[in-house]
């Protein structure tokens, strides 16, 4: 595995993380706390140790700053030890389902924007004649899985919201009132998360294609930019988008296992005989002939990117 496919994986293991913080906007009987664990500790130690996703932040300037507050704010919010969303207790890990936003807020944005970060190390990459395939196929995999897991997340909030929103208005006798407006706000987030979701998805299949277009559409319909479809009601509509979007979901999790798994062992074992080779000689080679002996590249001190 060369140095490129590392930042990359590296990148792909924190999307992972905020992908699987999605678990908590769906109600669970139990959640695993060890697991709940291992993703508290995730979060923050990628942006406060020396790793490929703090250096790409330290080099991005303003921007950069405000991905790191965005995390930052994320932990806190989510996973910190004073969050009213998550808590552990005796019990195991209670969750408070009257604040989804707040996780959407938090996992979509940063996955969104380290997903823009890979695809750009891929591009580059790709253009020096740089080995990255094998990670590039496991990231596709990832977006896969992500933007389904999204998308049934977001289509599940978005229902319940909207027969919130209906029955507010049916006792105010057809009238707005300060209930329904507040819902029909919890909406439009969630609309915007929606698209945000579908704009940053680099997917092109007709299956991802065809789940897309019936989120977006029911959508449409749920705001009055579209009518529903002759002889259904919005239940059987809504039952049909959650049915597509879970066969999506049953389909990419196993294919996205199947490749992520290994790329992540042979990213344990490189960090293992890195370890080695340091051990053995006292000290870390120099980064240029580390560079030269593995076929690698480092980041760029500039840009906080990969170059050759």
């Amino acid at each position: 595995m060369n140095n490129v496919s590392e930042v990359i994986t590296t990148l792909i293991h924190y999307n992972v993380v905020m992908r699987d913080s999605l678990e908590y906007c769906l109600k669970k009987d139990t959640y695993d706390t060890r697991a709940f664990q291992e993703k508290k500790r995730s979060v923050l130690v990628e942006i406060e140790q020396n790793t490929p996703l703090k250096s790409i932040l330290d080099h991005s300037g303003e921007n950069g700053e405000k991905l790191r507050k965005v995390i930052k704010d994320f932990y806190d919010n989510v996973y910190g030890d004073e969050s009213t969303i998550l808590k552990l207790a005796d019990d195991g890990l209670r969750v408070d389902h009257a604040q989804h936003l707040a996780i959407y807020e938090g996992a979509l944005t940063v996955h969104n924007n380290v997903e823009a970060m890979i695809i750009g190390i891929v591009r580059d990459a790709e253009n020096k004649k740089i080995d990255v395939e094998e990670a590039s196929k496991v990231n596709k995999a990832e977006n896969r899985l992500y933007c389904g897991v999204a998308f049934m997340t977001l289509v599940n909030d978005l229902a319940k919201l909207f027969g919130d929103y209906n029955q507010a208005r049916r006792e105010a006798k057809g009238a707005e009132s300060p209930s329904s407006r507040f819902i029909g706000s919890d909406i439009g987030r969630i609309i915007g998360f929606i698209n945000g979701v579908k704009a940053n998805s680099h997917l092109t299949d007709e299956t991802y294609k065809t789940m897309e277009d019936k989120v977006v559409d029911l959508c449409e319909m749920m705001t009055g930019r579209r009518d529903l479809p002759k002889g259904k009601n919005f239940g059987e509509v809504i039952k049909d988008v959650q049915t597509t979007i879970g066969n999506f979901v049953r389909e990419a999790e196993p294919s996205f296992r199947e490749r992520y798994i290994p790329l992540i062992n042979e990213l344990i074992a490189q960090a293992k005989a890195d370890n080695n080779v340091i051990k053995s000689q006292g000290q870390a080679k120099p980064a240029e002939e580390k560079k030269k002996e593995d076929g690698g590249i480092k980041l760029d001190p500039v840009t906080g990117l990969p170059k050759a």
